[in-house]
């Protein structure tokens, strides 16, 4: 059988209490016990002190116990000043049963045990040889006994001996006992019945925002990703409902995100297609005649539907996970950059763009692949190309920012609104579309250059030019060349 949340919560909390609460009873009524016998114990001792100041009284006046070996009279009247005279008979037959005792010895026989508990029960008067004037003859193993000192004039003339008692035996301290017990069951009883409610309760609320939780995941399964739930506490669970919902808006996000990038490209992969379409059904028809320019214009809406293929692939494989570290090296920046800039300022002066590279002298070190460094930076020198009006200034530069190296691209008009700069490296998002199809643009370059910046731990972000147009700032960590 399946045990929900509820029954283990439920079953951990009455067992917990059920066992603190028995070891709490257990304890009490040991600490009871023990806490009145010694409080018993120090009773009898400190009646047996005024014992032994009478019995020094006594050796002064005699000079000896013959009074109290003679007349047990005499011994019933002393323990009746310390309130145990109503005991001294039962004290005497202890002495009458000296002879039985001793013959009990003889045949390796325990000896009896003591009639009582009284004071005057567990009293013995000894000599100070040791012998036994009054009281039990012998003891047994088990018994435990203290023993006062009679002294007179700084001389030992006796002992006063105590044998402690081992259980409760007195009716009033018995019915004391039995009263405190029946006592604390009443209370553990009523602390069970406490507990259970308690317990019922404390499952049930913390039970109650679990099960919201997985009413929430079911229906975010189902494709509501709309899904919030309510936040009731500020505790752990609060902070996972918050999270789920974190979790259901980041997951409606994407979805919208996915529909409108599935809008977005079946709308520019359309748009190609249309033009050729329409071409090639008019040179079908007869419309149109295959001349050099038609050819011309139908290869160029092939190049653009491949370069959009092409992007969106790439965008796709760094999509897919991080870049293979493997392929990641300790490269130069600046070497990287001069090797591009060579090769791309040709087709910058082309047209009419002039290209001003500033680079710092000193090496800027960074562990990537040069393949996908010359991607970004071809990419960014692309998009100057595409999107900057002639005559027109492009300057790269690179410089060290505390632990990061940076390149910075910039270029002339026009420049960018500012509600456009935050969605520049979202994909297929133009700032002028129509400008950015008759350019050839697919929308995906920047998009390209973030992934891979962020995949090699980097950042990327876009300001305006002091030149009145775009800069774009990548930042690499520096790398550790000394380890």
């Amino acid at each position: 059988m399946k045990m929900t949340i509820f029954s283990k919560l439920l079953l951990t909390i009455l067992t917990t209490t059920l066992v603190v609460i028995l070891f709490m009873m257990f304890f009490m009524n040991w600490s009871f016990r023990t806490g009145f016998a010694d409080y018993q114990y120090r009773n009898d001792l400190e009646r047996a002190h005024r014992l032994v100041e009478r019995l020094e009284e006594v050796w002064e006046e005699q000079g000896s116990w013959n009074s109290l070996r003679t007349d047990r009279r005499n011994w019933s009247l002393l323990l009746a000043e310390i309130g145990e005279g109503r005991f001294a008979r039962r004290a005497d037959r202890l002495l009458n049963d000296v002879h039985h005792t001793r013959s009990r010895q003889e045949n390796n026989q325990p000896p009896p045990p003591p009639p009582n508990q009284s004071l005057a029960g567990r009293l013995r008067l000894l000599t100070k040889n040791g012998e036994v004037l009054i009281g039990m003859p012998v003891l047994r193993p088990e018994d435990k006994s203290t023993s006062l000192e009679i002294t007179v004039n700084q001389q030992t003339v006796g002992w006063l001996q105590i044998i402690q008692r081992t259980l409760i035996t007195d009716q009033i301290a018995e019915t004391f006992r039995k009263q405190q017990a029946h006592n604390a069951y009443l209370i553990g009883l009523f602390a069970v019945g406490l507990s259970v409610l308690m317990a019922l309760l404390a499952a049930r609320q913390f039970v109650r925002p679990v099960k919201r939780l997985m009413q929430g995941a079911k229906t975010l399964s189902e494709g509501h990703y709309s899904t919030q739930i309510s936040v009731s506490s500020s505790d752990e669970l609060g902070d996972l409902a918050q999270r789920f919902n974190q979790l259901a808006e980041s997951l409606q996000q994407h979805q919208e995100q996915r529909a409108q990038w599935i809008a977005d490209i079946s709308h520019e992969l359309r748009t190609p297609l249309a033009v050729l379409r329409s071409e090639i059904e008019a040179l079908q028809d007869g419309i149109r005649s295959p001349t050099p320019e038609r050819i011309r214009s139908l290869h160029a809406e092939v190049l653009s539907l491949s370069k959009l293929v092409d992007d969106l692939h790439q965008l796709s494989m760094s999509d897919a996970g991080e870049l293979d570290r493997s392929d990641l090296t300790v490269l130069d920046l600046n070497e990287v950059l001069q090797d591009l800039l060579q090769s791309s300022s040709v087709r910058l002066a082309s047209k009419g763009l002039s290209l001003e590279a500033r680079l710092q002298p000193q090496p800027l070190v960074i562990q990537a692949d040069y393949k996908s460094l010359r991607q970004v930076f071809g990419n960014l020198l692309e998009n100057s190309y595409r999107y900057t009006d002639t005559p027109g200034r492009v300057v790269v530069s690179s410089q060290q920012k505390g632990s990061n190296a940076v390149l910075i691209v910039q270029d002339s008009s026009p420049g960018v609104p500012d509600a456009a700069l935050p969605r520049l490296f979202d994909r297929l998002f133009r700032v002028d579309k129509s400008r950015s199809r008759a350019l050839g643009g697919s929308g995906l370059g920047l998009s390209i250059c973030k992934n891979i910046v962020e995949g090699l731990g980097g950042q990327i972000y876009a300001q305006h030019s002091p030149l009145g147009g775009l800069a774009v700032y990548v930042e690499f960590p520096l790398a550790d060349v000394t380890a």
